[in-house]
């Protein structure tokens, strides 16, 4: 890995310290986060593992409650590795018996005596732009054995999952990305940033980008299309440079004028990085990981990741299933919007394994850029927060998972996350009580 990926000495210690700790291991049990960068993170340690012979248990997990924890500690494991989570629960980690390693990119509590902690915010690195797990992951992986760069891409996959490609690569992820091009593991190619056969397919069906009158909207994007005299069955490959520089022109006007950030609207026309071992793009990857991890298949993640073709075929199906499901959530909001406090905006989400991601594109592409949103989805007597916030509001104090925190701890839940993303559980009785207290502590912070 040396001369690939600079690193802080003692960043490259705490590497050192968890290779150590998992090539000394007997057996592992790995647990994982089910979003597209914990399934991406989870497929990079799944292919290191196998090529070095270890035997492994591997569980993706939508979190890491007690009940999760409690059946970790009946286990008896003699290692234990978290992959995308275990920075927030770090108590419940020191109590698990034998050894624990935590790779995590959220913002941690403290460090740990016990714990073997790979956290960039150790070490001043951003977790929400430079680095996530699919990123610590591939480090590793990449540590145990340099062959393991092959698995470049799927690191890859797991950051444009998470997002951290906005804007461009930035710090240990622009790096991966230059030496996976290096060596040819990636192809990078510029194009619109569209998905699907037909230019009026892929407008109709774009969740993300969202286009407020057009997505969900066949007739409108016919009608849309006409005014341009485009032809709406023209392949979104075959597009003359004339026609896809009059497209994204008109399509960057609406997102403007639905108010999104600059941003937002500059990501309409991207590098699309194209992996040629798998023939998808990264983005491509990242959308079938999301699905699987959305719609309860996420060992189906973990399988296109390692080259299956019929599960590709099926992840494909499921896709198509999980955008509809997005996009008919997105038409709700845009047709009925969000109720509104003094400094958020909150929905409810009947489906919590979704409320993550309609509550990101939400924010992104149709509510109010002035306030942080809030997806509710109430199970079991209680109710699981998603929260998204935007970059410009990140620069004016804003911090989701020190708000989600504090309000959660106070009626009892407990939350965590990113500044610009957090997630939360309360008790169902005190949602109104939870709502209040955000609303006041993200108005200190942007006060």
């Amino acid at each position: 890995m040396n001369g690939s990926v600079t690193l802080p000495a003692e960043f490259s210690d705490a590497l050192k310290h968890a290779q150590k700790v998992i090539e000394s291991a007997g057996q592992l049990r790995v647990v994982s986060h089910y979003d597209a960068d914990g399934l991406a993170a989870g497929a990079v340690m799944t292919g290191a593992l196998s090529r070095a012979k270890k035997q492994f248990h591997l569980t993706l997990s939508k979190g890491l409650e007690k009940e999760r924890l409690d059946q970790l500690a009946k286990e008896g494991n003699e290692t234990v590795l978290f992959l995308d989570m275990g920075s927030g629960q770090i108590e419940g980690l020191e109590s698990l018996d034998g050894k624990v390693v935590a790779l995590d990119h959220h913002k941690p509590i403290r460090k740990s005596k016990k714990v073997v902690q790979v956290n960039p915010h150790f070490f001043s690195i951003d977790g929400m732009t430079e680095t996530c797990a699919s990123t610590l992951s591939l480090l590793l992986s990449v540590m145990m054995d340099p062959c393991n760069w092959e698995l470049s891409p799927i690191a890859l996959a797991g950051i444009v999952g998470d997002r951290q490609h906005m804007g461009g690569m930035k710090g240990i992820n622009q790096q991966i990305l230059e030496h996976a091009i290096e060596g040819k593991f990636v192809v990078v190619q510029r194009g619109l940033n569209l998905k699907g056969t037909t230019i009026s397919n892929a407008i109709t069906n774009s969740v993300d980008p969202y286009f407020v009158g057009l997505s969900g909207r066949q007739d409108n994007v016919l009608a849309f299309l006409e005014s341009m005299d485009l032809n709406a069955d023209t392949p979104m490959g075959s597009l003359q440079e004339y026609h896809r520089r009059k497209l994204t022109s008109m399509l960057s006007l609406r997102l403007m004028g639905q108010g999104c950030r600059p941003e937002t609207v500059e990501e309409l026309v991207s590098d699309v990085h194209w992996i040629p071992s798998m023939e998808l793009s990264t983005s491509d990857l990242a959308d079938l990981l999301n699905a699987c991890g959305r719609m309860n298949h996420e060992g189906l993640g973990i399988a296109v990741c390692m080259g299956d073709k019929d599960a590709l075929e099926q992840a494909n199906e499921l896709r198509s299933a999980y955008n509809q499901k997005i996009l008919e959530k997105l038409l709700s909001i845009e047709s009925d919007g969000a109720e509104t406090k003094d400094h958020l905006q909150f929905f409810d989400a009947p489906d919590a394994s979704l409320a993550g991601a309609q509550c990101g594109l939400a924010m992104q592409y149709i509510l109010d850029q002035s306030k942080p949103t809030l997806a509710l989805s109430t199970v079991g007597g209680k109710v699981k927060v998603s929260s998204r916030g935007t970059k410009f509001l990140i620069g004016k104090g804003l911090d989701l998972s020190s708000a989600l925190k504090k309000a959660a701890e106070g009626v009892g839940g407990s939350g965590g996350g990113h500044a610009v993303a957090a997630g939360a559980t309360i008790p169902e009785d005190k949602k109104d009580e939870f709502i209040e207290s955000v609303d006041r502590i993200i108005g200190q912070q942007l006060r």
